[in-house]
């Protein structure tokens, strides 16, 4: 605050040669240092001579807290946090290791923009520079030793962990990590190191930690719950271990050093391990592995720039894109599991009290800060547009207290809507350090129970009619300027052309596969699975129906054999006078014991110019069935190739889930809109699935002139516990049973006034 907060004189002393001379200090009350409120003083020591004249002066930062093991709990000024945090490599795509003062600064201005308070240094002391920074903008840092003898082994008689021939050098990596980093207020744990073993070195390190500097508790994950350890940090373990450890009181609490592999398209199920940590008192959080994708920038042949992994340099020995597991991309992009970090992270919650009355508890989930500095803005959605929209006051609401509040919007009519939902968001209301007035620190979006009346039902005796045709290929359906072709040997959807333009580039045929993510391969997923690869593209068609009922509607039912332990599928194709074709896709598992499903839903082409891309539905980032948290409901549009992210070893992406309806459509508003019963998972890629699942690197993937559409009911979640083997929780899973669902494919001419009655209106099942 640039003012003089105390001065001291310690007595007049002399030193001699090679002595030194210690006083103390002392301090009433000061501010603490916390990673919410990083209250630092600044120390300037002033030698005088007799005279009073100086002869030097030196100052350093000083924060002031306490850091203790109390109750089977790690508190920080006397409450036990959470640590919600993360593990970083000190990377940079082009200098590699070296990273500059400014790339330090923006790591730690992203992890405060997204609810990360928690760093561990893996697997070596960081650059000074990296501390000084941390206790300015406030982050804790488990502050790790650079120890690893992985590739030796755990086994005692091996590990040099155990070997009293190397602890000396065990000792002075630990010693020398102590001394240079003890003075900074954001070091609140000591790490020995990093997987290598465990044995008499480490009691050692442990025991000279402990007298050298007792305000500070002592981590090493691999001593596991022995007693040179004041935590138990273990890796990767699953939402089961940790319900099995706090099942009965513990002398430690549990923190996971490493959890929620990022690799690729990753870190599902974060939510559910946050459920039961919150829920628990000696849970105090975990990292997550890791920051940033540790690849390089490379070129290829002709020039263009890309993220290059093992196996790009010339280097044979490698562990290819294994070093890809960040929340980050090199040049730190936010993968998209950063937005679930922040929403499962963030430190403010809403629950409902009475929803359709606008009554809400908001939780202030901080630990040391009030929420008086943060404004509150409130949206009422329909259809996902905002109808209603405002402003509270700032709550005056201390940590760990809880308050009601009203949200003051005007209960809409009960029309026929696609649903009502309200966003509640917590916005900085002013600059902080590391973000700006109007962030958003924290949002919770509730679907209010406010019934309207049933959306209109079309009578198809009202439409126009059409024309059956039966040729020795296909079944063809005519009407007013449009034609639908359903194949007698596919028993796909075929062919639509309206006013003579053709709007499928390539048929609607049933899909069980996914274009493999890291933790697929991991976990062995293309053989386990692998009889759903080709289970829709070899289906069998066992008898193709058509029959007109009436004059403006005709339904074609197909009947399909699988090859995938004799499965079968029914999918019927009901095409209206109006143009619109609703298909309803019935599946059934045939009776020998099959893997579960990868995903289960219906795939074609569509001309490359229908390339804008509109969905109410979960967004705006790609969203998962156990990665959707952080994915608010709303109206979303983008471009396609805008929408998929470039996962730097390509594989599955671009999922959007929960989705009620969507458009692809050109320059012109031309093209498809589609509607789910129930809600739909989708995505558009400007490529093949093959071409997704053969591609290594973004540049080999080559757009073409049409876009692959996902018209899924589900997809297997995308898990994340480790990327070597764990498969995802099974809630997100797809055993082989019995699915169905249905789907509206309208054809748009780009001439309507609005979409909202195409949308919304049904048919009698």
């Amino acid at each position: 605050e640039n003012r003089e907060y105390t001065i001291a004189e310690s007595p007049a002393f002399s030193i001699d040669k090679e002595h030194s001379q210690s006083f103390l200090i002392r301090m009433r009350n000061p501010r603490k240092w916390t990673a919410e409120t990083p209250d630092l003083y600044t120390l300037v020591l002033v030698l005088r001579d007799g005279q009073g004249k100086v002869l030097e002066y030196t100052g350093c930062k000083v924060g002031f807290r306490e850091v203790e093991m109390r109750g089977g709990q790690l508190p920080i000024n006397g409450r036990p946090v959470l640590f919600k945090g993360v593990n970083r490599h000190e990377h940079d795509p082009i200098t590699g290791h070296y990273v500059s003062r400014a790339s330090m600064i923006r790591d730690i201005e992203i992890m405060k923009r997204f609810n990360i308070n928690a760093v561990r240094t893996c697997h070596y002391p960081d650059h000074p520079d990296w501390y000084d920074l941390c206790d300015q903008y406030g982050i804790y840092l488990i502050d790790e030793a650079n120890i690893e003898s992985h590739g030796m082994g755990y086994r005692p008689d091996v590990t040099l962990g155990n070997n009293p021939a190397w602890k000396k050098a065990h000792l002075d990596r630990i010693e020398r990590m102590v001394e240079r980093d003890k003075n900074h207020p954001s070091v609140v744990i000591w790490s020995m190191g990093n997987e290598a073993g465990d044995g008499v070195n480490f009691v050692a390190g442990s025991d000279w930690i402990h007298k050298r500097d007792p305000s500070r508790p002592v981590h090493y994950e691999r001593a596991l719950m022995r007693e040179h350890v004041d935590i138990y940090s273990p890796m990767y373990m699953r939402i089961e271990g940790l319900k099995r450890y706090v099942s009965k009181p513990q002398k430690r609490p549990l923190i996971l050093c490493e959890y929620a592999h990022a690799m690729g398209n990753s870190v599902g199920n974060l939510q559910d391990y946050w459920d039961v940590i919150e829920a628990e008192p000696q849970l105090q959080g975990g990292f997550i592995w890791d920051w940033v994708d540790q690849a390089l920038y490379a070129k290829t042949s002709d020039g263009r720039p890309f993220f290059g992994y093992g196996g790009d340099f010339g280097d044979v020995f490698n562990d290819g894109n294994f070093l890809c597991n960040g929340l980050i991309q090199p040049d730190r992009r936010p993968n998209p599991h950063l937005w679930e970090v922040k929403k499962v992270y963030q430190n403010i919650k809403v629950r409902p009290v009475d929803a359709a009355a606008g009554k809400f508890l908001v939780e202030n989930k901080q630990f040391f800060s009030n929420l008086f500095n943060i404004n509150i803005l409130w949206d009422l959605l329909e259809g996902g547009k905002s109808i209603q929209s405002g402003k509270l006051k700032p709550l005056d609401l201390p940590p760990g207290q809880s308050m009601d509040i009203a949200i003051p919007f005007k209960r809409p009519e009960a029309a026929a809507s696609l649903g009502f939902h309200l966003m509640i968001k917590f916005v900085l209301s002013e600059d902080e350090l590391w973000a700006e007035k109007g962030h958003i620190l924290a949002w919770d979006q509730f679907e209010l129970p406010i019934a309207g009346s049933v959306l209109p039902v079309v009578d198809p005796a009202g439409l126009p009619g059409l024309t059956l045709s039966d040729t020795p290929k296909h079944f063809a359906i005519t009407g007013s300027g449009f034609e639908v072709r359903i194949g007698k040997g596919s028993g796909a959807l075929e062919s639509y052309q309206k006013e003579g333009d053709e709007l499928i580039a390539s048929p609607l045929i049933p899909n069980f596969w996914r274009a493999p993510i890291d933790n697929d391969n991991g976990n062995r997923m293309p053989w386990r699975q692998a009889v759903w690869r080709m289970a829709g593209p070899q289906r069998v068609v066992k008898y193709v129906k058509a029959q007109k009922r009436g004059d403006s509607m005709v339904a074609v039912t197909v009947f399909y054999v699988l090859p995938a332990g004799m499965s079968r599928q029914t999918i019927k194709y009901t095409v209206y006078g109006n143009g619109d074709v609703v298909v309803t896709n019935d599946f059934v598992a045939g009776m020998e014991r099959l893997p579960n499903l990868p995903r289960f839903g219906m795939q074609m082409a569509i001309p490359g110019g229908f390339k804008n891309f509109t969905w109410y539905g979960r967004g705006p980032h790609e969203s998962y069935w156990d990665r959707k948290t952080g994915a608010a409901v709303g109206q979303y549009s983008g471009q396609v190739q805008d929408l998929l992210h470039p996962y730097i070893r390509p594989q599955e992406c671009g999922n959007r889930t929960d989705v009620r309806w969507m458009t692809l459509t050109d320059e012109n508003g031309a093209g498809w809109l589609v509607v789910g019963d129930p809600l739909l998972s989708v995505s558009a890629w400007p490529f093949g699935q093959d071409d997704l699942e053969r591609a290594e690197h973004t540049f080999e993937l080559r757009q073409r002139n049409e876009i692959t559409v996902n018209l899924d009911l589900k997809q297997m979640g995308v898990g994340g516990d480790n990327s070597w083997g764990a498969r995802p929780h099974e809630p997100y899973t797809l055993p082989a049973a019995s699915y169905s669902y249905s789907l509206r494919l309208t054809p748009l001419s780009g001439l309507e006034s609005s979409l909202e009655p195409l949308i919304k209106r049904t048919y009698s099942k």
